[in-house]
């Protein structure tokens, strides 16, 4: 795999009938493809789960059947389309075209790199020559994290005869840092990029939310309108400012379209009108932020937001807010017993025997009064 730029692998279980179907398309993409491009050394490969535990485990695999993409040995991404064989075969091809896969901005002088800057992306900066060694290698580890990046390159016919070659990373579009590694190396040139693509902000959208929620970390999510490019700026500065390298390794800060799912507003009883909203999704619970407008972005809030829930606030005021309502549903329910018990006794039919003696019984006649009804008559 190593000494293949592509590997396109399905982790599939003897036992699962949709592996099954799955190989049937798999196996036939494989040979068309080969008979295609047959000087490719694209790997199509399958891991059978069952056999081969330690790869599995390795990899993550946890529904069958799962298909991966790896780049020279490291993976890249998980490919969730159809199955269908000519659909495999163009997302292979798809993968296979660098030049496309990545985004290229030429420009004529080094000079020029920041006007191609995207604010919600990383920018790379690779000055070598178009086609040299270095260059190819990389343009071989961008592809990685081609979706994060803009790669501001030499135009083809500057050959960079008299300037210094360089491979530098802006975050913020204004400051570089420079990788200082063995142009040579794939594995650290791969290192240093993941390293500084940490962190940067993506946009979650239906495509990628099940790899992101397969991440396993909190998401920080900001709901905005897509049109609204000032609010993407100023989510990214906040992140970029608020959020040091630790935190940003154990959340991912995301945008998303609040038109889309505007479903997690009405959870929250929110509507598009509210926009932009900023929430935590813990994949257990959510926790809305306190703030509206602009005053999300001030500075400290989104710091605080986020630490507040690492140390367990957003937890506890949940289970509280939580307890307050049970101690209200309990009180109110109480209160509503209590007054159902006194209208019903205001209320029931008398019980003739709990009451007091008649009074109408004094007019019958006394005892020792002479009446016709006595025997002696």
């Amino acid at each position: 795999m190593r000494d293949s730029r592509l590997a396109f692998v399905a982790f599939t279980a003897s036992w699962c009938p949709f592996s099954q179907n799955l190989l049937n398309s798999f196996t036939e993409s494989a040979r068309i493809y080969t008979q295609k491009y047959p000087n490719k050394k694209t790997v199509w490969g399958n891991v059978d789960c069952m056999e081969e535990d330690a790869l599995s485990n390795k990899y993550g695999i946890t529904k069958f059947p799962t298909m991966k993409v790896f780049f020279y040995g490291h993976l890249m991404t998980e490919y969730r389309g159809s199955r269908h064989s000519n659909a495999l075969i163009q997302y292979v091809e798809q993968m296979e075209n660098t030049t496309n896969l990545v985004d290229l901005k030429a420009v004529e002088s080094l000079t020029q790199w920041q006007i191609h800057v995207i604010p919600t992306k990383g920018t790379l900066i690779l000055w070598f020559p178009r086609g040299s060694p270095p260059f190819e290698l990389i343009l071989k580890a961008i592809a990685l994290i081609h979706d994060q990046l803009t790669v501001v390159v030499p135009v083809a016919t500057n050959l960079l005869e008299h300037e210094e070659h360089k491979l530098w990373f802006s975050l913020d579009g204004e400051h570089v840092q420079r990788f200082n590694g063995s142009i040579t190396s794939f594995n650290e040139i791969v290192e240093w990029i993941k390293q500084k693509s940490v962190g940067m902000v993506r946009e979650l959208t239906f495509s990628n939310m099940e790899e992101l929620v397969e991440e396993a970390k909190p998401m920080l999510i900001l709901l905005r309108n897509p049109n609204d490019k000032e609010t993407d700026v100023k989510f990214v500065q906040a992140i970029r400012r608020e959020l040091d390298e630790s935190t940003l390794s154990k959340i991912v800060p995301l945008l998303a379209d609040g038109n889309i799912l505007e479903v997690v507003l009405r959870h929250f009883n929110k509507g598009i009108e509210d926009l932009p909203f900023l929430i935590i999704d813990q994949f257990v619970h959510s926790y809305p932020a306190p703030w509206t407008g602009d005053e999300i972005f001030s500075k400290g809030n989104i710091k605080q937001f986020v630490a507040d829930l690492f140390n367990d606030t957003h937890h506890r005021k949940l289970h509280q807010k939580v307890e307050d309502l049970l101690k209200k549903i309990l009180s109110e329910t109480e209160n509503l017993e209590r007054a159902a018990q006194l209208e019903e006794k205001t209320t029931e039919t008398p019980n003739l025997l709990d009451q007091k003696e008649s009074v109408f019984k004094q007019l019958k006649p006394a005892k020792n009064r002479y009446s016709f009804a006595k025997e002696e008559l």
